[in-house]
């Protein structure tokens, strides 16, 4: 058994956030003891309370904070973790100071974006001096840190996972009926996203008021932007906009083409669970995304920020239907080969056990 100390600073519930709780209960489940630090009102919080997962409250406004560092040595001392890992970076020079002070043996950093690092000395430091490892959840990560200077024999890639049983009755849903297709996505709405190319391309696709319907699932900063674009285009009747959703599950029962248009990305858990609902995809090649998708076997890659490449790769889907369901059969049996939860949750446990047997 290992015990686990994971700090996140966020207080929003985003991809970086549910990796993380899929990883700490898959770890519990597996007989760790597992800790969490982060904000008491964050969503995570509840989460993982939910789950019986001890959690420490902890609030970091500011990379450089003496009083996170203080709140932090005296959760080490209480909590005696064999492994502190970060999930976010805010918390890592605050960390690695107060693990200074405890019995910690291995520390972690889980980087889960693909955003180059900050050229500076902090930066340097921060990322260096005292990590033992860096684990990053696609090929396309680890080589940007290298880029930016790390070492690769400290880097190790996991791959994501889904829990499949949770998709398993979506497995072998095809659409039946008429009417429009639904085209569907699901992501926190930041400019990285993408979103506007989405809704140019909908305005590309030929006849596409009474072919398709658009449905954007998620919330964030750019949401008002694309609203008023829909509004601008006139294309407010095949587009819906449901906020926030917590179970994501029934919209990707209702979806026919997932698409994600990112700019910049590391590996989306939405590409892993519309794959996972045999969902053909397109996405932006970018990021670890080539890692997931393999162009023309379960989806389609388009040039990032390209809206008439995405409206012509969403036609071709909605006018090629047996392409579409060979597309999300093979999806699906991607992820149950490479892309299992219990994958992700040994994979990252056999990193820990070898930090602790140095």
């Amino acid at each position: 058994m290992i015990s686990f100390l994971f700090v996140d600073t966020e207080r929003v519930w985003r991809g970086g956030q549910e990796q993380l709780f899929t990883l700490l209960t898959g770890l519990r489940r597996r007989g760790h003891e597992i800790h969490l630090a982060c904000p008491p009102e964050a969503p995570l919080a509840a989460q993982a309370k939910g789950e019986r997962i001890t959690v420490h409250p902890l609030r970091i406004r500011s990379e450089v904070s003496l009083p996170a560092t203080l709140r932090l040595m005296s959760i080490l001392r209480r909590v005696r973790p064999q492994i502190l890992a970060f999930n976010t970076p805010r918390a890592i020079l605050a960390g690695t100071v107060a693990s200074r002070f405890s019995n910690v043996r291995g520390q972690v950093i889980f980087r889960r974006v693909q955003f180059p690092l900050r050229k500076s000395l902090f930066t340097r430091l921060k990322y260096r001096w005292g990590i033992d490892c860096i684990i990053t959840n696609s090929e396309a990560i680890r080589r940007q840190l290298q880029v930016d200077g790390l070492s690769l024999s400290s880097i190790r890639t996991v791959y994501e996972g889904v829990e499949l049983s949770r998709f398993s009755q979506y497995s072998d849903y095809r659409r039946t009926g008429s009417g429009p297709l639904v085209v569907g996505n699901v992501a926190h709405m930041s400019p990285e996203k993408g979103l506007n190319y989405l809704v140019q391309a909908a305005a590309l696709i030929p006849e596409v008021r009474t072919r398709l319907r658009f449905v954007l699932v998620g919330d964030g900063r750019c949401l008002p932007e694309l609203k008023d674009s829909v509004r601008a285009l006139a294309l407010e009747e095949i587009f819906e906009f449901p906020g926030f959703q917590s179970n994501t599950l029934d919209f990707f029962r209702r979806f026919d083409i997932f698409v994600l248009p990112s700019l910049s990305e590391g590996l989306p858990s939405a590409i892993l669970e519309a794959m996972a609902s045999s969902l053909p995809v397109v996405a932006s090649r970018t990021g670890g995304i080539p890692e997931l998708v393999i162009d023309g076997e379960t989806g389609l890659l388009v040039p990032p920020a390209d809206a008439a490449a995405l409206a012509r790769a969403i036609d071709h889907l909605a006018g090629h239907p047996d392409a579409a369901r060979y597309m999300g059969q093979r999806g699906r049996a991607r992820v149950e080969e490479q892309f299992t939860m219990e994958r992700k949750i040994l994979d990252t446990e056999n990193i820990c056990e070898s930090l602790l047997h140095r």
